[in-house]
């Protein structure tokens, strides 16, 4: 099954020659499409970014064992979406939980419409549950969207400067949110809420 090119794609060729080490002239070839990726990943990895968020005190808090979605999540999730940013979750979570689990919990808390079901990335799903910052999630996160290297393209949103560091040594594009007090110099890209984020994406 062929992969037609929009009408409105400008993605430079020869941005994606040199991202992909391939000629330019070889772009216009079909066969090498279909060879390199299928559908879905070609238009993820190519057409947009990808946006993903930490659960735990990043989209929801926790006060007394419950999960509190922030105000302004939906809006800004909504925003992402029609912008056209691919939307996932890199969360570190305990026990046996599901990507079936945490996607049934997006439903419940209103915001899985924005979220897509393959870039759920959870740390049960690497035997000995690899945890961030290791970077063998952010590589299974990387791997989900499609995107041969991180870059620009792969973005993470956390509370957890710990994690901030880790993905921007990895490559990501990591913002902070604080979800208490300013900004500091030390957090480069940074937020203090999620609607912030429209001003940075």
């Amino acid at each position: 099954m062929y992969c037609s090119f929009p009408h409105s794609f400008s993605y430079p060729l020869t941005a994606l020659s040199a991202r992909y080490c391939v000629s330019v002239m070889s772009l216009y070839d079909p066969d090498l499409w279909l060879y390199m990726f299928d559908c879905k990943k070609l238009s993820m990895a190519i057409l947009s970014s990808t946006v993903f968020f930490d659960l735990g005190n990043t989209l929801v808090s926790r006060i007394d064992d419950q999960h509190l979605l922030y105000s302004d999540a939906p809006e800004t999730l909504k925003a992402l979406h029609d912008r056209g940013y691919s939307i996932g979750v890199l969360s570190n979570l305990e026990g046996d939980i599901t990507v079936d689990d945490v996607y049934l919990f997006l439903k419940e808390c209103g915001i899985a419409s924005y979220i897509d079901y393959d870039l759920i990335t959870i740390s049960c799903e690497l035997p000995g549950n690899i945890r961030k910052p290791d970077k063998r999630i952010f590589d299974l996160a990387l791997k989900k969207s499609g995107l041969l290297k991180a870059g620009d393209e792969s973005i993470f949103v956390t509370e957890e400067m710990e994690h901030i560091i880790a993905a921007r040594s990895y490559g990501w594009r990591a913002i902070m949110k604080r979800n208490m007090g300013e900004c500091r110099p030390e957090d480069g890209e940074c937020v203090t809420s999620l609607s912030g984020l429209l001003e940075l994406l």
